[in-house]
């Protein structure tokens, strides 16, 4: 690979994965909607200003992004754009599926355009989710990439969605996709919507007496798979050098963590003594009880092992908190 285009290169994942790609000397170019009028902050110049994936109608935008790629020369193209946030797809269960199944389909039509025209078609890692597999998890054995996919919430759907249409795109028409379900995963610079951040935060300001020293939390005992977000990258890198097109690779850990078992490493870190009250307002209305992932595939299949010990990533993430209040 000499050259990859991401979508969504501004958000959490795609600012690691661009950084990572540019250390092993790969030139990287950047898909993502304009920033807002107000912000201060200036995309880089590799960023390219698109509109949002799926807002369009899907013909003239496939026809934009085919002559995007088509004048970018990439290699290959890391999917990252869409609706991230599973509780936030409660309430917006449409847009959440315009941008995340949409979306996908528009890019997959501008990949076939290409190899309509006999233009060179690069390679699509396009990311999924765990939550795919929805009521499917139990905790009798991790979820496995063959297992059936139910999802319970509006995210989980929109994934599914645009998993299916990889796995047709491959089949119909021969575009080189490579899908994954990606369990949750963290790391500096995420969104405080999201439960460690948010809890991260909340912790450093009680430390910081900016707040009282109580924290308030969602259902603290469903069980995840995280991972760090630096390892989520590493394993994205390989899928897309060895991942088989056509196939679904579970990104996860294969361990599971209850979110109050990482909330008590949070709070191990802190220098502040912390109460811990629930917060309705943070259950969603629907949720899987236990989602656990097996990656053996992917493992097969790259050689990827996970590097770093969730409870590190914790640590940093409280520091990076501490950092941002300073």
């Amino acid at each position: 690979m000499r050259r990859v285009l991401i979508t969504g290169a501004r958000g959490f994942v795609g600012r690691h994965l661009a950084a990572a790609l540019a250390a092993d000397g790969i030139a990287v170019a950047g898909l993502d909607v304009p920033p807002p009028a107000a912000a201060t902050r200036s995309d880089p110049p590799w960023i390219v200003h698109h509109h949002t994936l799926g807002a369009l109608e899907t013909e003239a935008g496939a026809r934009r992004l085919a002559d995007l790629l088509r004048a970018g020369g990439h290699d290959a193209v890391v999917h990252l754009a869409g609706q991230s946030s599973a509780a936030a797809s409660f309430g917006d269960p449409a847009g959440t599926f315009r941008a995340n199944a949409l979306g996908t389909l528009e890019l997959l039509e501008a990949l076939r355009l290409l190899a309509a025209q006999g233009s060179p078609v690069p390679r699509l890692l396009s990311v999924g989710s765990g939550e795919e597999y929805g009521a499917a998890a139990t905790p009798a054995r991790p979820c496995r990439e063959d297992d059936p996919v139910v999802p319970v919430t509006p995210y989980g759907a929109s994934k599914a969605a645009a998993t299916l249409l990889c796995r047709q795109y491959h089949r119909s028409y021969r575009v080189p996709v490579v899908a994954t379900r990606s369990f949750n995963h963290t790391g500096t610079g995420q969104d405080q919507r999201f439960v460690f951040p948010g809890l991260a935060a909340q912790i450093a300001a009680a430390e910081a007496g900016r707040r009282a020293p109580v924290l308030a939390t969602g259902n603290l005992q469903i069980t995840r798979d995280f991972l760090d977000v630096r390892d989520v990258v590493a394993a994205y890198r390989l899928l897309l050098e060895r991942g088989e097109p056509g196939r679904v690779y579970n990104v996860c850990s294969g361990s599971a963590l209850t979110i109050g078992q990482g909330l008590q490493i949070l709070l191990g870190f802190s220098t502040a003594a912390i109460a811990v009250t629930p917060d309705p307002a943070r259950v969603r209305p629907a949720d899987i009880p236990h989602l656990v992932g097996d990656p053996a595939l992917l493992g097969e299949a790259t050689g990827w092992r996970p590097r770093f010990e969730f409870s590190a990533t914790l640590r940093d993430l409280l520091e990076d908190a501490r950092r941002n209040l300073a």
